[in-house]
């Protein structure tokens, strides 16, 4: 007797859980708002995003759309991590019912960057003449062994991942700043581009990311979501290229940096950028050299806008309005 070995799903879910999720509740919520929800693909699961903040886990097992949330969105209580009330098991169809509390829980919680994130990509994706369309938020890459030693080899994460329209498909991989938070300390400029740097080093790109971005196309396909281009192939997909979005780039007040300035600070050796302070830290410069050139080993570019999350206007995430575009040339 032939045996058959059935293959694990690394990114993407199956054909029956995506027909099981068209027949839900939760389907026809994401249809009502999809100005303000995201669907991101897992390993063989989905996050239901809202503010770009993951209000629920969805799955498929048994033949049913199972659902589990962190209780905060239901009561707005926040449990420390080791409290066995932290997650919840709920059926889809509470979900459907207590959206808008869901909503208002999150909206308590979000910074201004993560709504910021999710409106540059809804807009986006809503706009049919952007050259770009985002097929994933809050990006990390899923281990078959979650061992240390495999984390340790990269535990980075990418706000957002954008393909274009046209083939062959760009990649572009997106870190996304508001204002002058988190440019600097542990999470900040230098980290990303550590984390970057290693995920290049790595192979992690040619090894993971395209055949999960494949994956990722087909499931969203399958949803019905209306990707507007076919499934991409291997030779589809180019290398991927690196971006830094700013937003909010406006000083806090009267001589004081702009975003664009302090992360000069973090970024360089020397003053560009208008620098008013160089960080008493090592830059990336001295580390990754200029990260601003394509001749170095890892380059990107650098998009920054003063819009605020009240006025965002940005429909085309690279090729938009910004107020200034540092190209590596």
């Amino acid at each position: 007797m032939k045996t058959t070995i059935k293959k694990k799903i690394t990114r993407g879910i199956s054909k029956d859980f995506a027909k099981a999720f068209k027949q839900s509740e939760l389907y026809e919520l994401y249809g009502k708002h999809k100005d303000e929800l995201f669907i991101g693909i897992r390993n063989n699961y989905m996050n239901l995003y809202y503010n770009c903040d993951s209000i629920a886990k969805i799955t498929y097992t048994n033949g049913s759309i199972r659902c589990e949330i962190d209780k905060y969105y239901l009561d707005g209580i926040h449990y420390g991590s080791k409290e066995k009330e932290k997650r919840y098991k709920i059926k889809p169809v509470q979900i459907c019912e207590q959206y808008e509390e869901f909503k208002k829980n999150s909206d308590d919680k979000a910074t201004s960057e993560k709504k910021a994130q999710s409106k540059l990509v809804l807009l986006n994706n809503g706009n049919k003449n952007s050259n770009w369309f985002c097929i994933d938020v809050e990006y990390i890459k899923q281990f078959k062994d979650k061992t240390e030693k495999e984390k340790a080899d990269f535990n980075g994460r990418f706000d957002i991942i954008a393909l274009s329209k046209d083939k062959p498909h760009r990649v572009a991989l997106i870190e996304l700043k508001y204002g002058n938070g988190a440019i600097g300390g542990n999470s900040g400029i230098f980290k990303h581009v550590e984390d970057f740097n290693k995920f290049c080093d790595k192979g992690f790109f040619e090894g993971h990311l395209k055949q999960e971005i494949i994956e990722i196309v087909k499931s969203q396909k399958e949803l019905g979501i209306s990707v507007p281009f076919e499934s991409p192939e291997e030779v589809d997909i180019l290398t991927p290229e690196f971006y830094f979005i700013t937003l909010d780039n406006n000083a806090e007040k009267e001589n004081a940096s702009t975003p664009k300035q302090t992360m000069a600070g973090y970024l360089f050796n020397d003053k560009r950028w208008e620098c008013k302070r160089l960080s008493t830290k090592d830059s990336v410069e001295s580390k990754f050299g200029d990260i601003t050139r394509n001749d170095n080993k890892f380059y990107a570019t650098f998009l920054f806008s003063k819009e605020t999350l009240k006025n965002i206007r940005i429909t085309d995430i690279i090729d938009g309005g910004y107020d200034e575009k540092i190209i590596p040339e």
